[in-house]
């Protein structure tokens, strides 16, 4: 399941996520459930007359936040890819305060998101600027739709198959 808040600019995908990672596939702690976060760029477009319903498109993410467990609870592999060069995920940031609080870590990372458009190099970047204040009237919504996601996680995994990429097939 995927839910996406969109902006003017800026969009917000929360999506559960059960996967086989490659770097350890064949091992027994391979498989990761959890919820994945990403900030995207989002564009809407309108060709037609006034009534047309408008197209909106989500560019490849800014960044990526993982709520990964190796095990129902174990929270040991939550990090964020603060870096995602044309939509692939940079290297891995671990921080402490995320295990014991995904949701705590993630709504006061969204709260303060200005900081993080300021320090990248994302092209219109300042024109998400104006989405900010929505963000963060949505950020107890989105933290909703996380801990939705991360007790689905915790929940008794059920046995999967899973496509060539390592995704879950439901």
């Amino acid at each position: 399941m995927e839910r996406v808040w969109v902006f003017d600019h800026l969009a917000v995908a929360v999506a559960r996520i059960d996967f086989l990672d490659p770097e350890v596939a064949g091992t027994p702690d391979a498989r990761e459930r959890g919820v994945r976060i990403e900030i995207r760029p989002a564009r809407w477009s309108s060709h037609g007359s006034i009534y047309v319903s408008d197209s909106a498109s989500l560019d490849p993410a800014l960044c990526r936040i993982d709520l990964l467990e190796s095990a129902a609870g174990a929270a040991d592999r939550m990090h964020w890819h603060p870096s995602m060069p044309d939509g692939e995920p940079g290297s891995r940031t671990f921080e402490p305060a995320m295990p014991p609080d995904p949701v705590g870590w993630l709504t006061a990372f969204l709260g303060d998101l200005g900081d993080y458009l300021a320090s990248s190099d994302a092209p219109g970047a300042s024109a998400m600027a104006d989405d900010l204040e929505a963000v963060r009237a949505a950020r107890d919504e989105i933290g909703r739709a996380v801990d939705e996601g991360l007790a689905w996680a915790r929940e008794d995994w059920p046995v999967a198959t899973h496509d060539p990429r390592g995704r879950a097939i439901a």
